[in-house]
């Protein structure tokens, strides 16, 4: 059993390593100007080692290839797409005239993949405030009060209300605006006062503004979506290769490699074949030993029950 499960592991390792050969996507075999060359050709993800293409000399079909040189060729991928970018900027004022000013016409963009020159769509301009504080403003109001028989203040209110804003009585000024005579003397015999009120209004302003606009255009972008490898390999003409057999005629010239595709598959038939057997021995041996085991403790419980 353990011989099997050592067999299985073998043959799961050597599937494993096989898959994580490159294949080539072509081969081509040519006599160019009486050079033998056998060029494999490769396509490969961007940052893949190319050195890990080169094999080892190698014999195929009577010839001894051995590695002469790796060529490289880029496969380019473009792109475009439209994009929109939004910028903001602080301004201390809302008014666009002096805001198109702080704004430039056309945007570069580059993200790293894809690159172009958006231009500004004033449409999109927005202004808002960045934040509000209270203000205080003084408010001041005049109130001519008059005739009166006396100046006495009890004529003047002490407050008076402008714009929603209640006023607090400040200051007053009595004037004479009629005199009678008294003996000899003019006296004052009507007054009129002049008052004036104050007090302050608060409201909100802006502490400054931000300024969103769009630019939009169309960007391109172009990479490298995969690399092909062409691997060239010399090829030398092995001793014995061009021999004919006098047996019937028959070129045993390149018979290796054409004979080593069915001399491997018949090999890996009788791997399988070889493992299948080994496994059916193992299962008919494992379950005589189950049965032998059930015999041993059937005639136990016989000889006590005796």
């Amino acid at each position: 059993m353990k011989r099997l499960l050592t067999c299985l592991l073998l043959a799961a390792a050597l599937v494993t390593n096989a898959c994580a050969l490159e294949v080539p996507t072509d081969t081509t075999i040519q006599n160019l100007n009486g050079s033998q060359q056998l060029i494999k050709t490769y396509t490969l993800p961007p940052g893949a080692d190319p050195q890990q293409l080169i094999e080892e000399p190698f014999d195929q079909e009577g010839w001894c290839y051995t590695f002469a040189d790796i060529v490289k060729e880029e496969n380019q991928v473009s792109d475009r797409k439209y994009h929109t970018e939004t910028v903001t900027l602080e301004t201390d004022t809302k008014d666009l005239g002096k805001i198109l000013e702080q704004l430039d016409t056309t945007l570069d963009y580059n993200d790293g993949i894809y690159s172009g020159v958006l231009t500004l769509d004033h449409t999109t301009i927005r202004t808002e405030a960045a934040g509000y504080t209270s203000q205080a403003k003084n408010v001041t109001a005049t109130k001519t009060i008059g005739p009166l028989d006396r100046n006495d203040m009890s004529y003047i209110p002490a407050t008076t209300v402008k714009d929603g804003v209640t006023l607090n009585l400040s200051n007053v000024d009595w004037q004479v605006i009629g005199t009678d005579l008294v003996g000899d003397t003019l006296s004052p015999a009507s007054y009129q006062a002049v008052a004036t009120y104050s007090g302050k209004s608060y409201h909100k302003v802006a502490t400054g503004y931000v300024t969103s606009a769009d630019y939009t255009g169309e960007v391109t972008r172009s990479d490298v979506e995969s690399i092909t490898y062409k691997v060239t390999y010399l090829g030398t003409e092995m001793e014995g290769s061009g021999l004919i057999a006098n047996r019937g005629g028959i070129s045993v010239a390149g018979l290796p490699g054409k004979v080593l595709p069915y001399a491997l598959g018949v090999l890996g038939v009788g791997t399988v074949a070889t493992l299948a057997v080994l496994l059916f021995r193992s299962r008919r041996a494992l379950r005589q030993l189950q049965e032998e085991e059930l015999e041993d403790e059937s005639e136990h419980e016989q000889e006590e029950s005796t």
